[in-house]
């Protein structure tokens, strides 16, 4: 190479350096994408100050108090210990590294938010108290409180102020106040500049590093630059106070501002407010050695127009830990985030470009719609338009490029370009692939052809089939998709492997297939890959954003990179490993408009790795991004409880609260500031007494209805968008009131009903059955004393007149004759008399018989044969009986003996009367053989029905107790009240009270 030759490499090599830097040097605000919240999103109007605590809050001063910003609500001020602020027009804000919050006023006071949320007073709102329309607030390392307020500077030192007035070198005037990297503190008023000299109280007149001319009209604010150097002025002129970069980590002296009308982002770009107005940045102007800035001269791009912001007015900047930058405005607020995706300058096009890729880092470019073509430079960001018309270009598995123009193809390797004839003119929708060994011709209702560097030959595999898509696989592959949902590899020309839908699992007309390191095929309805010989399909918690897939791309991480209807989706290596290997959900990140993607992903192939930059082409055009840069968020979201209602009732968060009795539905609301990307962060909660597992999603309120009075315990913990969890979790204990039935009393209560009416129901069920008893047995007297009646008048009455004529015709002397009729006069007249007796018993309702016990002992002795042993037990103090009972009873053990002494062939026979307080008990039973119960009784034999009969009939239960073999046992048993003769009596006067 001649001299001349390298000194024209080496021109040519710094005129690319020259453009790489230009289009490097910086972003516009057209590389952020912008939201806004205003009164309609709830965003809390004026604001004139913005905060970021270190639990991720961010906190807006407005006119009309102070909120907090999670990412999603906005919330206010609430204080733990239920104070108020000392005015509701909040100027300044100061965040400290404990958590501390310093609010200043317009008006006198000065307030501090501690991390616990109570609210203390630190200044008194009166005119007469140190701190007076606050401006700034900043907090020493030994825990002193520095304030510049519109009538000077205060000290607050171990709970006591002190003015540095002019005594001191401080004027009264109005004051700012910043420390610098090394611990410096600084403070402006006006156009005069200090240096604080704390050790002894005094302010020290010092100048700014810039030259004369430069030097700012006012120095009214203080911003510093990422690389620690201290900017003091105003009215878009600074210039540099503290020169000195230390070297390490940003101090917490440099976080304690509340924004202002300039920041200086981490990127060392300035952000300016009313530049003359709207919002303006200057790229990169932190950077370098320059020692004064002039906004306007230095701007790059600006928002100064109506429509590009919310107001033109905005009143203050900030940036948050995330890096976004954020303005309040009097409309509201809004946020500016460096998009992750910029778009790539290409020219305007219908429909969607193909894209090739060279070897040599370049890019041909072609649009089928419009037939042109282009040969574009990454490094330059430069296309040329390439002459003659062309309808496709790809690049094949051997780097070549496959180029379709209207006359023909053409094959460009190693940048020689070499020419093959069409086998014939072109079919319509004509598209050209190349697979390294060979080029594939087809279009619609045409035959597929196959050139092999020497002829064309036609395809003859799957003949009469339509093709719909085609991807390369590895040298010599070609994968084909048809119409009928089938999938075909085809290597070296012939069918290989054929997939259909029911071995796709159902994903639909295939959209794209990679085949390395594992093969995974998109299709209309979802994405499958190839696992242990079979598809396994992948699901998410939102499986649209697998829907119509057109690219995917591996990362040298193993990071997979999707493109779908809903935007670019990020999944890393081991989170696509799990849900392949388990069928475990797929974790992801979406990319999406918030990052600068716009549209969905176009119809070809849509990811390609162009000069280390993944380009992503959808149908709004092409994006770029580095894959290989990482924003993770090592920070885990601290989850808080914000709210809990129980039918619209609100209840505090403070103390274990008692959850109004009746409630049926009972909400927690919780929250986790997230102000980088709030819409991805998880939340897992449960409720102890409830939930058995975990509930997780991205809701932020959860509902339970029907709680059962108790204790319980709610938890909830959150993970942010790159899987970090919180260590611990948020919990609230709460108790619900028990309702009046719900209370153990009531409970008990209805215990005690329930006995009581249960009692009362058996005491007029008892009343009830006594006098259904008592009328039979009135019935019966009644029937007693007829029949006693009837048998005087007739029966006795015949009998008295027989006797009478009999004892008239008796001869006097005796014969033999008149002996017989002499005794029988006298059996006559004792049978009168014992009539008379029974007459007499009918009417007056007297007992002349024996006791039960006593008449079943009789009646079993008279009636045992012989060889059969019969023995009568009396359990407990004998009672008499009401007389129908006693009757019934006594028929009904003679009728039980009999039958036993007749057919049980028994040697042992018992009966047992036992005169109970609850129930009088009579049981007959033997040891003979038996019978068979269910058989009934045989026909024309009564006995065993007529004791169930005089069982029922007053109301007693009979059981018997038999089988084959095993003896007979009759059991009768009759309640007390309508068993004994003075229970029936007791019963009775209850019943006519």
């Amino acid at each position: 190479m001649t001299r001349w030759q390298r000194l024209c490499g080496m021109l040519l090599g710094l005129v690319l350096s020259a453009v790489a830097c230009a289009r490097e040097q910086g972003p516009t605000l057209a590389d952020y994408n912008r939201a806004a919240w205003t009164a309609s999103d709830g965003a809390p109007l004026h604001v004139r100050s913005i905060t970021q605590t270190p639990d991720g809050w961010l906190w807006l001063g407005t006119d009309n108090g102070l909120y907090r910003f999670d990412g999603v609500r906005f919330h206010p001020m609430a204080p733990t210990n239920g104070a108020q602020l000392l005015n509701a027009r909040i100027w300044e804000l100061s965040a400290q590294a404990n958590g501390d919050l310093y609010i200043g006023y317009e008006a006198p006071g000065l307030s501090v938010l501690r991390a616990d949320g109570r609210l203390e007073h630190l200044a008194p709102a009166s005119k007469d108290g140190p701190v007076k329309e606050t401006n700034d607030v900043v907090r020493d390392s030994d825990g002193t409180l520095w304030v510049g307020t519109s009538f000077g500077l205060w000290q607050l030192k171990q709970g006591r102020w002190s003015k540095l007035g002019p005594a001191r070198g401080c004027p009264d005037a109005p004051f700012t106040v910043a420390f610098d990297r090394g611990g410096q503190l600084w403070g402006a008023s006006f156009d005069h500049l200090f240096r604080i000299d704390r050790a002894a109280g005094r302010c020290v007149p010092a100048e700014a590093l810039a030259s004369v001319g430069a030097m700012p009209k006012k120095m009214v604010e203080f911003t510093s630059s990422p690389d620690g150097r201290l900017w003091a002025g105003a009215d878009g002129q600074f210039a540099l106070v503290a020169a000195p970069a230390v070297d390490g980590e940003r101090p917490a002296y440099l976080r304690q501002g509340a924004g202002g009308s300039v920041i200086f982002d981490r990127g060392g770009n300035l952000w300016a407010l009313r530049c003359p107005t709207g919002v303006c940045l200057a790229a990169s102007a932190g950077m370098g050695a320059r020692v004064s800035i002039d906004v306007a001269e230095a701007a790059t791009s600006r928002l100064d127009r109506l429509g590009q912001l919310s107001s033109l007015a905005p009143g203050v900047i900030f940036e948050d830990r995330d890096g976004d930058i954020w303005l309040g405005l009097p409309t509201g607020v809004e946020r500016f985030r460096r998009n992750t995706l910029r778009p790539v300058g290409l020219p305007g096009i219908k429909g969607d470009f193909h894209i090739a890729p060279d070897p040599d880092g370049s890019v041909w470019l072609v649009a089928p719609q419009e037939r042109r073509g282009w040969h574009y430079d990454p490094v330059a960001g430069r296309a040329t338009a390439l002459p003659g018309t062309y309808r496709g270009a790809m690049t094949a598995p051997d780097g070549a490029i496959v180029f379709l123009r209207d006359d023909g193809i053409s094959v460009r390797r190693n940048g020689v370009e070499t020419r093959i004839g069409p086998p014939g003119p072109l079919p319509p929708a004509a598209w050209a692939r190349g697979d390294g060994e060979r080029v594939w011709l087809g279009g619609l209702n045409v035959p597929v052809r196959l050139w092999d560097g020497r002829a064309w030959r036609r395809l003859d595999a799957l003949p009469g089939a339509e093709f719909v898509f085609s991807a390369v696989g590895q040298r010599g592959q070609m994968w084909r998709a048809l119409a009928d949902g089938r999938l075909v590899l085809f290597e070296h020309g012939q069918v290989r492997t054929e997939y259909d839908q029911a071995a796709l699992v159902g994903i639909g007309e295939a959209s794209c297939v990679s085949g390395a390191p594992e093969l995974v095929v998109c299709g209309e309805a979802g994405v499958a890959v190839l696992h242990d010989g079979h598809f396994r399909r992948l699901h998410t918690q939102r499986d649209a954003v697998l829907r119509r897939v057109s690219g995917v791309f591996v990362g040298a991480d193993g990071t997979r990179w999707l493109n779908g209807d809903t935007g670019l989706l990020r999944v890393e290596a081991g989170d696509w490993r799990r849900a392949v290997d388990s069928g475990a959900p797929l974790r992801y990140v979406l990319l999406d408009a918030r990052d600068g993607y716009s549209g969905s992903a176009a119809r070809v192939a849509s990811l390609r790795m162009v000069n280390g930059r993944l380009w992503v082409t959808t149908t709004d055009g092409i994006f770029e991004l580095d894959p290989s840069l990482r924003e993770r968020n090592p920070l885990a979201p601290k989850p808080e409880l914000v709210a809990l209602t129980g039918d619209e009732l609100g209840y505090p968060l403070t103390q274990p609260p008692l959850v109004r009795a009746g409630t049926t539905r009972l909400r927690f609301d919780f929250t986790a500031p997230a102000l980088g990307r709030p819409e991805r962060v998880m939340f897992s909660y449960r409720l102890d007494g409830v939930d058995t597992a975990w509930q997780t999603g991205s809701e932020r309120s959860a509902t339970y209805t029907g709680l059962a009075p108790g204790d319980y315990r709610f938890r909830v913990r959150a993970m942010n968008w790159d899987g970090v969890w919180t260590e611990g979790e948020q919990t609230l204990d709460l108790r619900v009131a028990p309702t009046l039935v719900q209370t153990v009393y009531f409970k008990l209560g209805c215990v005690l009903a329930g006995l009581l009416l249960l009692w009362l129901g058996y005491r007029l069920r008892l009343r009830f059955l006594t006098r259904a008893l008592t009328e039979r047995l009135t019935a019966q007297i009644e029937e007693r004393e007829r029949i006693a009646r009837d048998l005087h008048d007739t029966v006795l009455q015949t009998f008295q007149g027989f006797v009478m004529k009999v004892t008239a015709i008796l001869p006097a002397s005796e014969s033999a004759l008149g002996d017989k009729l002499r005794q029988s006069l006298r059996d006559a007249k004792t049978a009168i008399a014992e009539g008379r007796d029974k007459v007499a018993s009918l009417r007056d309702g007297a007992r002349h018989e024996p006791a039960l016990h006593d008449f079943l002992r009789s009646a079993g002795e008279q009636d045992a044969g012989p060889g059969q042993h019969f023995i009568l037990r009396c359990v407990g103090q004998a009672r008499p009986l009401h007389p129908v009972v006693e009757q019934e009873l006594c028929a009904i053990g003679r009728e039980a003996l009999r039958n036993a002494f007749r057919h049980a062939q028994a040697t042992h026979y018992e009966a047992i009367v036992d005169y109970g307080a609850g129930a009088l008990v009579l049981t007959v039973r033997d040891d003979g053989r038996g019978f068979d119960a269910g058989a009934g009784e045989k026909r024309g034999h009564w006995g065993l029905r007529g004791i169930e009969e005089r069982a029922r009939l007053i109301h007693a239960d009979a059981r018997l107790e038999t089988a084959p073999g095993a003896g007979t046992r009759w059991r009768i048993q009759i309640k007390a009240a309508l068993a004994y003769a003075d229970g029936g009596r007791r019963a009775g006067r209850a019943w006519k009270r």
